[in-house]
């Protein structure tokens, strides 16, 4: 009888989603209970059960946990832009990314920063936080819209203005109750204003 091969050894380790999903659990917790300023990545890590090496495989700093969802749905977005063809006008193409982002964008951390952020003691992190998102998804934008042949200038205002338009809609649907509202409508609302910018 032949001899029986050893067993496949283990991995060790969580798995890479279940250690990124008990950080974001964890930071929410800690924000909550100590506020943002007094918790340090080492209290997250902690909490989470994971090493702090951990945490910089998946964040690149503190902020980035309550945005992770939305972080993740904007490197989507950019893949879109950059795969779509020339078929429809640069207007519906965006118009059609970003309502993707906004129905599937979960509420749980961002509207937490949101309508915690008093209580966290985060508002001057979260608004640069904001600001960094609204920027780079804006320069997304705006080398999509200059690529399809838009103007030069009118394509960074549309960037500004619909990367802007998308943030504003995620805070207001934050501060509105994200399980009483709709995201995708308040971004429709939002997006009203500033369509003539993208033909």
């Amino acid at each position: 009888m032949g001899a029986v091969p050893d067993p496949a050894p283990r991995r060790s380790g969580r798995p890479r989603a279940s250690s990124r999903a008990m950080l974001e659990e964890a930071a929410g917790e800690l924000f909550l209970e100590r506020g943002y300023a007094a918790t340090s990545v080492a209290d997250i890590t902690q909490r989470a059960g994971v090493s702090r090496s951990s945490f910089f495989n998946y964040f690149d700093a503190k902020a980035d946990l309550l945005w992770a969802a939305f972080d993740d749905r904007a490197t989507a977005l950019r893949a879109a832009l950059k795969a779509a063809g020339d078929e429809a006008p640069p207007g519906e193409v965006v118009a059609a990314a970003l309502g993707t982002l906004a129905s599937t964008l979960p509420a749980e951390h961002v509207a937490l920063a949101f309508t915690q952020a008093d209580t966290m003691g985060l508002a001057d992190d979260l608004r640069l936080a904001a600001a960094r998102r609204t920027a780079d998804l804006g320069a997304t934008i705006t080398a999509y819209a200059a690529a399809r042949g838009v103007e030069p200038l009118r394509a960074r205002v549309a960037g500004a203005a619909w990367a802007g338009a998308l943030v504003a809609a995620v805070e207001a649907w934050a501060h509105a109750g994200a399980d009483r509202t709709s995201l995708p409508d308040l971004l429709d609302r939002a997006l009203t204003p500033v369509r003539p910018a993208l033909p």
